[in-house]
């Protein structure tokens, strides 16, 4: 009794009955405490316990018997966000390999135990996931340890999880019930680990759809929506065939993001086990009225159509002297590097170069951020980035609360390289470029600017003026546009498919049908410049209305959720999809 009493005693010391705040350093000694109880408590055990079965050695015993034992109850208030840590800034500058280092099984269970399970869990409503993954739910599965579980659920509403859990920036994180007042769970780090271990395991393998259904279907880019929709449409029964410009699939996913964030084998990877379930793959194919396949050749040997071209035409900056040799656009440079990599590890020189010049990269975000870390890893003298929106607050202001994305200050991958090899953060804020400045050969060499100030209108918005006597000149060998995208090329589009006051596609609210008969549209091309997570969204619901389409009734063909809505058919007790109006017709009748 006094022994069981002593124990009671210590576990009620070891409790902490308040909530450990941020910042709190009570919580790092709770947590560092109890891992010493737990070390020391297992070995004593081992050797108190040890038998002539043990002295074997069986490995899977082993794994059982050391298995981290958390709180899942009460994880949220006890463990702290362990979240992903890049390479050294000081050698991963010398190559292109991707940044980060993945979490261990033990820090995906704290992550995981962090989960609170909420009743009304916003990381995966509006504001959060935008293809409404099931957070909670795998993140309960890799805690209980059953990854193939968890791999099928998530697959369930995510048809690419190794993209997003690399390169998304994971608004589900920032919708976090946790994030009111802690730091968020690793939703992001937990998603990439469930699929990196379906590879890893031998889990992912081709699944062909056991019956074809005969019908046809062309989709026009390969970026996330592209993939996406050919992906859902051939699980459907369909055939089809997916059309690239580029000399590789992919889109964004290949040319537009560095291989830092995303290593292209990834991407081919997934573009392999598309092929081997069927889906049929055309590069090197440009589409439109002047080529030799047009959206008409594409409507008369289809049985339906998916434009998802992506938003390619970038927003150019028109101040004097734009026509300087040395300004580019950054998708032309991200997008000849990474092909030039691929083709020769940068060999062929058929890339734009960024050594031993100043660069300024004028707009932020992760595209510009991109060119950042692109140009140190040239080795360039100097980078610059202007931003002309003021520096965020450090934590959400007034009219940012949560659930909102928070847009707060953040130091990405390529601020830090720049900051650790040139000795400053490349950001400079409220910067209105004025003209650029070339020499004699037609080359840039500089960029005048002058400083503006950002005020609080009656109304509510922001008013911007210049400053007086701000006037600065920043030297540039290199100047590269990273200010957005406007919309879809109208070399594809022509006159026929109708667009909306955006220059984007223009399709009825809630569907994704053009006023062309058969003809559809998802991604960029469609809703404007995004995410790659709102890609996948769009190629999947696209898929469901074009699969409704061809098949004139419902859709078997899962939605956001991965809920499969129950068509009328079934109700009416036709179970075959090709009854379908027969089963209209009794129900009329």
């Amino acid at each position: 009794m006094a022994e069981e009493a002593a124990k009671a005693e210590a576990a009620k010391k070891a409790e902490y009955p308040l909530p450990l705040l941020p910042g709190n350093p009570a919580r790092q000694v709770h947590e560092e405490s109890k891992n010493r109880v737990h070390e020391k408590d297992a070995h004593a055990k081992k050797n108190d316990m040890l038998d002539i079965e043990e002295s074997f050695g069986d490995a899977k015993a082993e794994k059982k018997r050391s298995a981290l034992v958390l709180d899942k109850t009460k994880g949220f208030m006890k463990y702290q966000r362990r979240g992903e840590k890049y390479r050294n800034p000081m050698s991963r500058i010398r190559d292109w390999k991707e940044l980060s280092t993945r979490l261990n099984d033990d820090e995906l269970k704290y992550q995981a135990a962090r989960c609170m399970d909420c009743g009304v869990p916003f990381c995966q409503s509006d504001t959060g996931c935008p293809i409404s993954n099931i957070i909670p739910k795998w993140n309960e599965l890799v805690f209980q340890n059953q990854w193939q579980d968890a791999l099928n659920r998530l697959l369930m509403t995510n048809n690419f999880p190794e993209f997003t859990g690399r390169v998304c920036p994971a608004p589900c994180e920032g919708a976090c019930v946790l994030g009111i007042n802690e730091d968020p769970v690793g939703i992001k780090s937990i998603e990439c680990a469930i699929i990196d271990r379906g590879f890893a395991m031998g889990w992912m393998i081709p699944h062909p759809p056991e019956d074809r259904t005969g019908k046809k279907v062309a989709i026009i880019g390969s970026g996330p929506a592209g993939l996406a929709a050919a992906d859902q449409l051939n699980k459907a029964g369909h055939s089809v065939t997916v059309y690239e410009r580029a000399d590789r699939i992919g889109g964004l996913l290949m040319y537009g993001i560095p291989n830092m964030k995303l290593d292209k084998q990834i991407v081919q990877r997934r573009v392999d086990l598309m092929a081997e379930e069927g889906v049929k793959f055309v590069t090197s194919t440009p589409v439109g009225p002047d080529s030799e396949v047009s959206l008409e050749s594409l409507r008369s040997e289809s049985d339906a159509v998916v434009i998802s071209t992506g938003a390619t035409v970038a927003r150019d900056l028109k101040i004097p002297n734009r026509e300087l040799e040395g300004i580019h656009f950054a998708m032309q440079f991200l997008h000849r590097n990474t092909k030039s990599l691929l083709d020769s590890g940068l060999g062929d020189g058929e890339y734009i170069s960024a050594k031993d010049k100043h660069v300024v990269v004028i707009g932020g975000g992760d595209t510009g951020n991109d060119c950042i870390g692109t140009s140190v890893r040239h080795g360039a003298k100097s980078v610059t980035n202007f931003e002309l929106l003021p520096q965020p607050p450090p934590e959400r202001a007034r009219d940012n609360p949560w659930p909102q994305w928070p847009r707060i200050y953040r130091v990405d991958y390529g601020h830090t390289e720049v900051k650790t090899h040139m000795g400053k953060d490349p950001r400079e804020y409220c910067v209105m470029s004025k003209e650029f400045v070339g020499d004699d050969g037609g080359h840039v060499r500089g960029i005048n600017i002058h400083r503006v100030e950002w005020t609080k209108s009656a109304s509510g918005g922001w008013d911007m003026k210049q400053v007086e006597g701000s006037e600065q000149f920043f030297p540039a060998d290199l100047v590269l546009l990273s200010m957005g995208f406007l919309g879809p090329e109208d070399r594809l589009l022509g006159t026929e498919v109708e667009k909306d006051a955006r220059k984007n596609i223009k399709t009825p609210p809630g569907k994704y049908n053009t006023n062309l008969q058969g003809v559809f549209a998802a991604g960029d091309c469609r809703r404007g410049q995004s995410l790659i997570v709102w890609g996948i969204n769009e190629g999947r619901q696209a898929a469901g209305d074009v699969d409704t389409y061809l098949m004139g009734l419902g859709t078997q063909l899962p939605t956001t959720g991965g809920i499969i809505r129950r068509a009328p058919y079934e109700v009416l007790g036709r179970h075959e999809r090709g009854t379908a109006m027969q089963a209209i017709a009794v129900a009329a009748s």
